[in-house]
């Protein structure tokens, strides 16, 4: 008798466990924004009078990412709000995210150069969603809609906002994008078991692209932070890092010194 119990407990722990593990809890997604050509905004000529002055008409900006403090490499997060429950192959999920952290600057000239432009997420953000889908015991493909108020920022080369504007709309995928229950063969370690940007097949890290058409156009590109390996003995002070991204026009891993090891996307 008390081995058919033990059994059945035994049993009905396994179960309990394949059950919770088909599960993605809620958590932040970090991600490493693409410059390049991958991420811009078309500001009105209003926004340009005020970042500084001038008169220019609808011109957009090419922008690239500055990691944040205890991101690593990272500049943009996106809450998950709830859980998703993936009991089986095919199952799909609805859940809520949110923008929680953003930090790009300028990549390249604009029209206020050659002041730095500086986004950051504005203190109040909408909630999107975000629809996941398990397609395999490996994985699956997500879908979001991001909303995103965002503060665009002209510094000049003293590290004085000398004018601002903000921007507002909803950023969507512009295909299914892929996700992985286990972490990509190259990138930065984060907690299981939802490793989005990952092709759960080969999982390679992949670029992942929203598109925003409301009001103005304009489109992030993104993918998972890749490894980084802290050099030593100097570490780079926030402050001075800061300063450095601002008065030149060089692109700088701030506040967290790191080398970057390579890393092999797809479109």
């Amino acid at each position: 008798m008390k081995t058919r119990v033990l059994a059945l407990c035994l049993v009905t722990a396994l179960c309990s466990l394949a059950l919770s593990a088909q599960n993605i809890p809620p958590g932040d997604d970090v991600w490493d924004s693409l410059g390049g050509g991958s991420t811009d905004v078309t500001l009105t000529s209003a926004d340009w009078l005020a970042l500084c002055g001038a008169s220019v008409p609808d011109t957009a900006v090419q922008l690239k990412g500055f990691n944040i403090p205890g991101l690593g490499t990272g500049d943009t997060s996106v809450e998950r709000i709830d859980a998703a429950n993936l009991p089986g192959i095919g199952s799909t999920a609805r859940i809520s995210i949110q923008l929680k952290a953003l930090s790009l600057v300028n990549d390249g000239a604009h029209p206020c150069s050659p002041n730095t432009l500086r986004v950051k997420a504005d203190s109040h953000q909408e909630k999107g969603t975000m629809t996941i889908t398990k397609t395999s015991a490996a994985g699956g493909t997500f879908f979001a809609t991001v909303p995103v108020n965002a503060v665009i920022e002209a510094v000049n080369s003293s590290g004085a906002v000398i004018g601002s504007t903000t921007v507002s709309g909803s950023l969507d995928d512009e295909s299914a994008s892929p996700w992985s229950y286990n972490p990509p063969s190259s990138g930065a370690p984060v907690a299981g078991p939802w490793y989005p940007g990952v092709d759960p097949v080969t999982k390679l890290p992949v670029r992942v692209c929203r598109i925003g058409k409301k009001i103005l156009p304009a489109r992030h590109c993104y993918r998972p932070r890749p490894k980084c390996k802290a050099i030593s003995p100097v570490p780079v002070d926030t402050a001075s890092a800061a300063a450095i991204e601002i008065g030149t026009d060089i692109d700088v891993i701030a506040v967290e010194t790191c080398t970057l090891t390579a890393q092999t996307t797809t479109n």
